[in-house]
């Protein structure tokens, strides 16, 4: 195993390759799971469980900043600042337009309450990649 500059140097680049694979296989899954409830083959909410809905939100927006922002390695938008990150930044930008867009769609509703939870998930799992990534240091 290697060891100071240099191991740290492969852990980085390790831990980078696979926040790069998991925000590939996150896009796709969000990706699949918005085509499908937009041509009517997945339901557009879970029925019989109580906010399940706003879950699957959290949990399906969020592990998308998580990923991006392991991915860019917690880059701000502002150079020298540690706030606000680019990844949450993006990924909300995204998640509001997509949520906005949904107005116009037949087989699916904008709300609100949608966003708040996407909002929620991108902050958790935004907390969370830096977690990962400053011990992955």
């Amino acid at each position: 195993m290697k060891v100071g500059k240099e191991g740290d140097a492969v852990r980085r680049a390790r831990l980078r390759r696979y926040f790069r694979l998991g925000l590939a296989a996150q896009i796709g899954l969000v990706g699949l799971i918005a085509v499908g409830a937009y041509v009517g083959v997945l339901p557009t909410s879970l029925e019989g469980v109580p906010y399940g809905d706003k879950v699957g939100h959290a949990v399906l927006i969020g592990p998308l900043a998580f990923f991006l922002d392991g991915a860019l390695e917690l880059r701000s938008v502002v150079l020298g600042w540690k706030f606000p990150r680019v990844a949450p930044v993006v990924v909300l930008v995204v998640a509001g337009i997509e949520e906005y867009l949904q107005r116009f769609s037949a087989r699916r509703s904008s709300n609100f309450g949608d966003f708040a939870a996407d909002v929620v998930g991108v902050c958790f799992f935004s907390w969370l990649a830096g977690r990962v990534a400053r011990r992955g240091r």
